[in-house]
């Protein structure tokens, strides 16, 4: 496709009803800049770079921002090319983050507190996590993968969180994760185990037994329910290295607290997509290059939709939508 990129289709979308509410169409008479925060919520986009992050990894506060990558395949169906595709696995420091659990989307932004005419998205404040000695973390298949003290900017465990588990019958990619924990360890946290600080519609369970507490956990990306004498194993096990004072299996620091007093809970804790490190392939002055390298004229990107930088956030945004619209500003069109 050649010619000058002259403006915008937008399509509105009524959240609640996930339907078409009306369609306009911009006019650009200098430049169009896609800054529409990258691609974290879109599997299938995402997983063209990192084949392993499957959809039970949510984008951070996907909520309200989907980052559904629209941008960069509206650019793409132009002739536009992506950028340094391997910063998705690479620059990996940011990547995930394990946030707050007990809801879909990690993420902080949610302080949308219920009264809040936004938070039907949310659905849940969510619970952060002050220690990890309170928490053990399982897969799916009820089973621990890596110390829970760990840093998601620690590169193993980067790479166990997203591991299969080796079930050929597995569908998704390293995930679900959750966090399991008992009556003494939410007393020790302070946490509110019930709604809107959780939210029960299939990430937060409870139950007054291990084994009934596994069949609980199902949700649209739980393809089974968690194999219950799994779970009672690993809560055994790890109880056992309480007494030891020994994580045998991944050298958790000294463990501290048993998984005993009932009830028991199940926190969806899932580590989320903070940032999209790859995307449009862009210029020094913000311009979108074609497959051949060329600029498309009046196209420009930034921030999580540009590609090509390990660096994320505002910065990112801000450098590149100033050069993209100092350039945009000088064409005579």
């Amino acid at each position: 496709m050649s010619g000058r990129v002259t403006g915008i289709s937008v399509i509105e979308v009524d959240d609640r009803y996930n339907r078409k509410t009306k369609t306009m169409n911009i006019r650009a008479k200098k430049g169009v800049v896609v800054a529409t925060g990258g691609s974290a919520g879109n599997p299938i986009f995402r997983t063209m770079f990192d084949v392993r992050l499957t959809e039970e990894y949510q984008a951070e506060n996907s909520e309200w921002t989907r980052r559904t990558a629209d941008g960069e395949i509206a650019a793409m169906e132009i002739g536009a090319a992506l950028g340094a595709t391997a910063c998705q696995t690479t620059q990996d420091d940011n990547l995930l983050n394990k946030g707050r659990m007990g809801k879909k989307s990690n993420g902080s932004a949610t302080d949308l507190y219920p009264t809040a005419p936004h938070f039907f998205r949310a659905r849940a404040l969510g619970l952060t996590v002050k220690d990890y000695q309170n928490v053990i973390l399982v897969k799916e298949n009820g089973l621990r993968f890596y110390t829970e003290t760990a840093d998601t900017r620690d590169y193993e465990y980067y790479a166990a969180a997203l591991a299969w588990s080796g079930d050929p019958k597995k569908m998704n990619g390293g995930g679900p994760s959750w966090a399991i924990f008992d009556a003494d360890a939410a007393a020790r946290e302070k946490w509110q185990v019930k709604a809107p600080y959780v939210d029960p519609n299939g990430y937060f369970f409870s139950a007054d037994t291990i084994e009934e507490l596994a069949t609980r956990i199902v949700n649209e990306y739980q393809w089974r329910p968690m194999p219950a004498a799994a779970l009672r194993r690993t809560v055994d096990r790890y109880n056992s290295f309480v007494d030891s004072g020994v994580d045998a299996d991944f050298k958790k620091p000294a463990p501290m607290y048993k998984i005993a007093k009932p009830p028991f809970y199940a926190a969806w804790h899932t580590p989320a997509l903070h940032d999209s490190y790859t995307g449009i392939r862009i210029n020094t002055n913000g311009q979108v290059l074609d497959l051949r390298g060329e600029p498309i004229p009046g196209l420009y990107a930034c921030g999580d939709s540009a590609g090509g930088f390990g660096q994320h956030g505002i910065c990112r945004a801000a450098t590149y939508g100033r050069l993209g619209g100092w350039h945009a500003a000088e064409q005579q069109v």
